[in-house]
């Protein structure tokens, strides 16, 4: 009796630690291939500011777009910096989908100087209908002359 309890437990702890797992391939004909970059292989042009975004001064553009009528919408844009620089020139953008692309529509440019913020709205009229966003591009400038760019995009509205 002994005996065969031993052969049952060996038998299931084989079985317990080979278990198979297998997955649905939905993919179709699309291969993708993630390869990680050591940091001896980067060049020179590479760098991880080009991942992802590092600011000295910059901390964010938020931006947003309301629906004022059928023909009109307001945009509003805030750059905000880490601390106190010398100027913040903000460009609002407004972009209306095209089908394949964003285009811009209108724009406007406003500098404020030693702030830590900076922020407008401007309304624009006579829009037709289609599928509209607001872009902001802001560009910090420090005391030492140093200068960077954040660009910031809302949600998109329907007129």
């Amino acid at each position: 009796m002994k005996k065969y309890v031993a052969i049952l437990l060996s038998t299931l702890l084989l079985c317990s630690q080979a278990t198979m797992i297998f997955a649905a391939d939905d993919s179709g004909n699309e291969n993708y291939e993630m390869v990680e970059i050591e940091d001896c292989e980067m060049d020179n042009e590479t760098s991880v500011s080009e991942i992802s975004p590092y600011t000295l001064y910059l901390a964010d553009v938020i931006t947003s777009i309301v629906k004022v009528s059928s023909t009109q919408v307001s945009i509003r844009a805030q750059a905000v910096c880490s601390e106190k620089v010398q100027a913040i020139t903000v460009i609002y953008i407004l972009q209306k989908w095209n089908g394949s692309k964003w285009v811009d529509v209108a724009s406007k440019s406003a500098t404020s100087y030693n702030v830590s913020s900076a922020h407008k709205s401007y309304t624009i009229s006579g829009l037709g209908t289609g599928r509209y966003r607001c872009k902001a591009s802001a560009m910090a400038t420090g005391y030492s002359g140093y200068s960077e760019t954040l660009a910031g995009y809302s949600a998109s509205i329907n007129l």
